[in-house]
C-alpha cells in the first residue's frame, strides 16, 4: 500500500468526520473545518485529475474537466465505504465517469435532417428494403412458432399412440427424430423431397394429413 493511498484515506476519514460535525452542530467552523479536509482530498488527487484528463483528450476543456472531477471527488467522498473497496480505486471510477460524460457532451455532434436533406446527403438514412425485410422476417417468425406449435401437438399425439404399444426411451427418441423430419417438411427447409426414402415420406405424408385434419376441425 503506497504512502499516496494511505494519504487519501487519510483524507477522506477526515472529511467524512468534518461533514458528520456539519450535521451535529452546523456551525461555521465545522463548515471551514469540512472545506479544509475537501481542499486537501482535492489536492491529494490533482495529479490524476490531470492524468485522466489528457487520458480523455480534454485538455483543451481542462476548466470543465476540473469541475467535472471536483464532482465526482464529492460523490466518491460521499458514497466510499471502506469495506468494498480502497478509496483510491472507488475515487478513480467516479473520476473517469464523470470525464466520459463530459467527452460525450462536448465531442458529441447534432446533424440536422433539414440540412442533410438539403445536401442531398438522407440518401443513406432510409433502406428500401427495409420495409420488405422486416415484414418477411416477421412472416418467417410466425411460420415457424405455427409449424412448432402444430409439430408438438402431433408429437403429443404420435407419443401417446406408441406408447400403447412399446415404453422406454426409444419411443422418445423416435418420436423426436419424426418430428424434426415433419418440421422440416412442413417448413420446406429441407433440400429435396427426393431424398426421403420410403418409409420417411410415409411418416411424413401421415403426420401432415393428421395435422391438417386436426388444424380444420
Amino acid at each position: 500500500m503506497s504512502d499516496r493511498s494511505d494519504a487519501l484515506e487519510g483524507a477522506v476519514t477526515d472529511w467524512i468526520a468534518a461533514r458528520g460535525a456539519i450535521d451535529r452542530d452546523g456551525g461555521a467552523r465545522a463548515r471551514a473545518r469540512a472545506d479544509r479536509a475537501f481542499a486537501r482530498l482535492a489536492a491529494l488527487l490533482a495529479p490524476r485529475v490531470r492524468y485522466f484528463t489528457r487520458r480523455y483528450g480534454l485538455a483543451d476543456a481542462a476548466e470543465d474537466a476540473e469541475q467535472a472531477c471536483a464532482i465526482a471527488i464529492h460523490r466518491a467522498a460521499e458514497r466510499y465505504d471502506p469495506a468494498r473497496a480502497r478509496f483510491t480505486t472507488h475515487v478513480s471510477w467516479q473520476i473517469r465517469a464523470e470525464l466520459q460524460a463530459l467527452r460525450q457532451r462536448l465531442r458529441s455532434a447534432t446533424l440536422s435532417l433539414d440540412a442533410l436533406v438539403e445536401a442531398g446527403a438522407d440518401a443513406w438514412l432510409v433502406d428500401a428494403e427495409a420495409e420488405g425485410a422486416a415484414e418477411a422476417a416477421a412472416s418467417n417468425r410466425l411460420a415457424h412458432r405455427c409449424a412448432d406449435r402444430l409439430v408438438r401437438d402431433w408429437a403429443a399425439r404420435r407419443r401417446a399412440l406408441l406408447m400403447r404399444h412399446r415404453a422406454g426411451l426409444s419411443v422418445d427418441a423416435r418420436v423426436s427424430a419424426e418430428a424434426a423430419l415433419v418440421r422440416r417438411q412442413l417448413l420446406g427447409t429441407d433440400s429435396g423431397a427426393q431424398r426421403l426414402n420410403e418409409s420417411e415420406r410415409h411418416i411424413v405424408r401421415r403426420a401432415l394429413a393428421d395435422i391438417a385434419q386436426r388444424a380444420a376441425a
